[in-house]
């Protein structure tokens, strides 16, 4: 009994020995910037906790929203008041008029850059029907969100939104968040109230 006993402790002990030591901490091996942490297995990431179903969405427009308010203030832009008023849908559409005030597009890197662009009611309607184009060939939106309450249709070249929940109301800016394969350049196709 004893021999067997022997073995088999020096059987664990030697396996033990010659496995390699578990490291949480893993040597980096792409040093370009390309890193995402916003994204674990699926599932996505705010803040401290895993997302609940909308909840990204409401969290990286108001990053994103926090984030233009302070590069505003410092450099002396005044910030526009960005509440949201509930609208309903109508059988008409009356088109009101609107531009781009603002776009900043960023290189992800692997050929992808995100955009936000910045979209100005300028119109006395509320607007709930928002589509942009995409203007420079070859490049494909992939994505594009504003917020839950706003649906986004994507084709190749163009977006539009959509909601009934709420209005961008004159004088009030959007900012809209577009992912692309290439540089983009953009152009506001319309603004409409339905």
């Amino acid at each position: 009994m004893k021999p067997v006993l022997t073995a088999t402790l020096l059987g664990v002990v030697s396996i033990i020995l010659l496995l390699p030591i578990a490291n949480a901490l893993t040597p980096r091996s792409d040093f370009s910037d390309n890193v995402s942490t916003y994204r674990l297995f699926g599932s996505k990431v705010c803040g401290d906790h895993l997302c609940n179903p909308g909840e990204w969405n409401v969290w990286i427009t108001n990053l994103i929203s926090s984030q233009i308010k302070k590069v505003n203030t410092l450099i002396g832009i005044k910030s526009q008041d960005n509440t949201v008023k509930n609208a309903s849908y109508d059988t008409s559409s009356l088109y009101t008029n609107g531009d781009i005030t603002r776009i900043s597009t960023f290189n992800m890197g692997g050929g992808q850059y995100t955009s936000f662009v910045s979209v100005t009611n300028n119109g006395p309607l509320g607007v709930n029907h928002i589509v942009i184009s995409q203007t420079n060939p070859y490049v494909k939106t992939l994505k594009a969100w504003i917020s839950p309450q706003w649906d986004s249709s994507i084709s190749l070249y163009k977006t539009s939104f959509d909601t009934s929940k709420s209005s961008l109301t004159q004088d009030q800016t959007l900012n809209i968040v577009i992912v692309t394969d290439g540089k983009p350049a953009f152009s506001l196709d319309s603004l409409a109230a339905r």
